[in-house]
């Protein structure tokens, strides 16, 4: 999902697929989290307001179901990680 930059202190950017209704909110802390079933109003107020963390905590959290992203980049050495033992497993 494509997300577009926003001013704030706690979130770096945010994204919306209309299709599907998910909302993608990338925090400055590097984490991203998507919310499911949320109306494209909440996302184009959360566009509006000033303080987009506030409105997180106090319209998101309480209502939308949330969950973390792993990126690429963390669920890569995972695998890695798994190719490599099972890699030693087969040659022993």
């Amino acid at each position: 999902m494509e997300r577009i930059s926003v001013e704030s202190k706690a979130v770096v950017s945010v994204g919306y697929d209309t299709e599907t209704q998910c909302l993608e909110v990338e925090f400055q802390n590097g984490n991203v989290y998507r919310y499911e079933k949320v109306p494209s109003s909440v996302y184009e107020w959360l566009l509006r307001v000033p303080n987009k963390g506030g409105f997180i905590n106090r319209v998101l959290e309480p209502k939308y179901q949330g969950a973390r992203v792993l990126e690429e980049t963390e669920a890569a050495p995972l695998d890695l990680e798994a190719a490599l033992r099972a890699s030693l497993e087969r040659d022993s």
